[in-house]
């Protein structure tokens, strides 16, 4: 795609935005280091890239950058100055939703929803208007693996990026996992993947983007009031699939039928799709059940790892042998497994790859052992559906279970149920406290804990456990009440279980 005569919008001024921005204006990206100079700048390379000289990619840039914060305003100064005189202060546009100009391409930011007025007003000034994956996409479009899902899509972003790379494929975790597309193409190697966590806000506004290969773990209600809807949602998921090619490897859930429907609409035509599971759970073999001619499965004889994958049969590993908890990951190691053999890694590389790869920080992530409690900190968990996995992954064991943050206003039954059956204590806090303690009293649960914040509900926790049992922070809430990010959140957990080690000589 070139840019060189276009005129470009640049909405938001975050993580994406910020990456975008430095993109057209010809700048590295903001981490940029030594050895990332040196492979841009390696003599195998086709183009020569020289990080210190500004060279704009665009005819002229303008940026939207919403609420003037210290930081936002001192990301725009240096952008400013970095420019060269390119990008002038009334380039920069602050705390103004109504975007104005005419622009041959706007780079929207994930977080600014489709009803915003910056969002509308932008798409009927812009030519077009895209995210920031679509434009590195049109920007680098070679070797590209898409991964998107409810749940499961970080640890099966990391995990698969892990597998090529142990299976000596060159291969980076980018996207919605933390390195924004845009930066991670300025640094790529010429036969590098990118494996791409793309979320359902930045697939809304993909229009071209086609993966090599493609992941769509589950679909279950979230984000519905940025999507506007449940459908809106779905249709948004599956843009991942809209531009492959018939041949190209797609694996998807078929335990749940917002999925499931789409493994047969490949199927029937004539694209290739590996579906986990069947309708019976994930230990069903769509090859036996109606005869597909690929799938992916856990034995339920043997409780092994399987794929069926151009007319053979991989038997990986025993699922016990995963450092990762619960049957959710057992779906995301089957699935990681999957792409890599069609891309061509071999068996005993998988395997050893899939025993090696460690919990990511905040899902059911080990924090250590007080006192004979066991801690875990899920809080990436923000719905219920998350939860309810991370339950189950810790069959038999008492768990006393903390429950807040800001509410999505989700339904809670499932969830509840499941907590029934696991959960010794249950411990609601922050903003969505008082409803999920409603619901919980409501449909039959035992004696919920209301409490105010975060930090309260840690001491509770202590306080309730026993020996032998385990203490699991997962929120089933994003973390805005309390804290800015899952991660925030999840760190203060993480400093609070070191905090009591250090008080009460714990290991």
């Amino acid at each position: 795609m070139d840019l060189s005569k276009l005129s470009v919008c640049v909405l938001g001024l975050g993580t994406t935005g910020l990456a975008s921005a430095r993109y057209l204006l010809g700048l590295p990206p903001k981490d940029w280091n030594d050895d990332d100079a040196d492979r841009a700048a390696s003599p195998d390379r086709d183009t020569i890239q020289e990080p210190l000289i500004v060279c704009p990619r665009v005819a002229r840039l303008t940026i939207y950058a919403g609420k003037g914060t210290p930081n936002t305003r001192a990301e725009a100064d240096a952008l400013i100055e970095a420019s060269g005189g390119f990008l002038k202060p009334q380039q920069i546009v602050f705390d103004e939703q109504e975007v104005g100009g005419i622009y041959d391409l706007a780079v929207i930011s994930p977080g600014i929803a489709p009803s915003s007025r910056m969002y509308e007003s932008a798409a009927a000034n812009a030519a077009e208007l895209i995210g920031e994956p679509e434009l590195a996409w049109r920007q680098s479009p070679e070797r590209w693996i898409g991964i998107t899902g409810t749940n499961g899509k970080t640890t099966t972003t990391a995990l698969l990026a892990h597998v090529l790379s142990g299976s000596g494929i060159k291969a980076r975790a980018v996207g919605n996992i933390g390195i924004p597309c845009i930066d991670a193409i300025q640094t790529r190697d010429d036969d590098e993947y990118l494996v791409a966590e793309l979320s359902s806000f930045q697939l809304a506004t993909v229009y071209k983007l086609k993966p090599d290969a493609a992941i769509l773990l589950n679909i279950t209600p979230d984000h519905l009031g940025w999507h506007g809807s449940m459908e809106n949602y779905i249709r948004d998921k599956r843009r991942i699939f809209y531009h492959m090619d018939d041949d190209a490897p797609t694996v998807i859930d078929a335990t749940l039928e917002t999925t499931r429907d789409l493994v047969r609409l490949r199927r029937s035509s004539g694209k290739r799709v590996i579906p986990l599971g069947t309708i019976e759970g994930l230990t069903g073999d769509m090859t036996e059940r109606c005869g597909a001619p690929e799938a992916a499965f856990v034995d339920a004889a043997s409780d092994m790892l399987v794929v069926m994958h151009d007319g053979r049969r991989t038997e990986l590993l025993h699922a016990d042998e995963l450092k990762l908890k619960g049957e959710h990951n057992y779906e995301n190691a089957l699935a990681a497994a999957a792409v890599a053999l069609c891309l061509g890694a071999e068996p005993e590389c998988v395997r050893l790859a899939l025993r090696s790869f460690e919990p990511l920080e905040h899902r059911i992530e080990p924090c250590g052992t007080v006192g004979e409690v066991a801690f875990y900190n899920d809080s990436k968990a923000t719905n219920p559906e998350a939860t309810v996995k991370a339950l189950s992954a810790f069959p038999g064991s008492p768990l006393v279970l903390m429950l807040g943050g800001r509410d999505k206003n989700t339904d809670l039954t499932e969830l509840i149920e499941a907590a029934k059956g696991t959960c010794k204590a249950v411990i609601c806090y922050g903003e969505a406290g008082p409803r999920f303690y409603e619901n919980f009293s409501a449909l039959g649960y035992s004696k919920p804990l209301l409490i105010p914040d975060f930090n309260t509900a840690f001491s509770t926790a202590i306080k309730t456990a026993r020996a032998g049992d385990i203490i699991l922070l997962s929120p089933a809430c994003a973390s805005f009440d309390e804290f800015a990010s899952f991660e925030a959140r999840g760190g203060m957990f993480k400093s609070l279980v070191v905090a009591l080690q250090a008080s009460e000589g714990g290991r």
